[in-house]
């Protein structure tokens, strides 16, 4: 016997709607979000140079290595008093402290990445020099996004690194010694990327507001990162970093909830 039409009608479509619905769980599971980096420097006091990764950290997060000089573990991170941060020291006409370590990598695949550190500044003359987190490649010459301090300006902003006209965004916000959080967005789709200084932690800040943004290189946006570098040089100065993180959407950057 032939089965009726309009069961084979209403069986398409069940099938059809059971398929739709798997495929719409797939696709909200591929764009949960992703840690890819974290570390609040709770290491014993001493050089970095070693230290990590933390227990627990996601997949291919590399422990510390000091590039230059001397980067330390301080005692007192800047949240909550207690605990520990890094601290690098920056001598003036030179680059000093810089440590590098792995991540991911990051891909343009990845889509949007998101940044979030703290930083101060607590000792020092800052009217020249830089300090800066730089997601970068293997080599200081891959291309690559600073953040932080610019050279020669005092305020926070985004740098692409390559001296050429329109490479450098800055902020209205001076360094000082006062804890800024800063909170990057990578946006690898759209070639942009987006700085904000103490945005609200409650929700995902909005371009429109961000205190700097510049276009990504196209070398940047089609290879992205396998690094994250702490850096500072040219200035009289010490420089503290702390909460480092980055993930796929905003809330991986949040700091823990005592902090806010």
């Amino acid at each position: 016997m032939k089965p009726f039409p309009f069961l084979v009608t209403r069986l398409g479509w069940m099938l059809t709607l059971v398929g739709f619905f798997f495929s719409t769980l797939g696709a909200l599971t591929n764009a949960r979000s992703e840690l890819l980096f974290a570390d609040s420097f709770n290491y014993g006091t001493g050089k970095l140079d070693g230290q990590g990764p933390p227990p627990g950290s996601p997949p291919g997060q590399g422990g510390w290595v000091a590039i230059n000089n001397e980067p330390r573990v301080a005692p007192h991170d800047l949240i909550f008093g207690f605990g520990s941060c890094a601290r690098l020291h920056s001598i003036l006409g030179t680059i000093s402290d810089e440590a590098l370590a792995a991540i991911g990598p990051v891909t343009p695949g990845d889509g949007v990445v998101w940044i979030g550190f703290l930083m101060r500044k607590p000792t020092g003359d800052v009217r020249n020099g830089f300090a800066v987190v730089v997601v970068i490649g293997e080599s200081i010459s891959d291309p690559s996004v600073g953040i932080g301090m610019l050279f020669d300006r005092n305020r926070y902003g985004l740098d692409n690194n390559t001296g050429d006209p329109g490479s450098k965004s800055l902020s209205d916000v001076i360094v000082n010694g006062r804890t800024a959080w800063l909170v990057t967005k990578l946006d690898f789709i759209a070639g942009q990327e987006y700085l904000w200084i103490n945005p609200s932690s409650d929700s995902e800040p909005d371009i429109a507001d961000a205190d700097a943004d510049l276009k990504m290189t196209p070398e940047f946006q089609a290879v992205g990162f396998h690094n994250l570098r702490l850096r500072v040089g040219y200035a009289r100065a010490v420089f503290q970093f702390d909460e480092l993180r980055a993930g796929t959407e905003f809330a991986d950057v949040v700091l823990p909830q005592r902090a806010r």
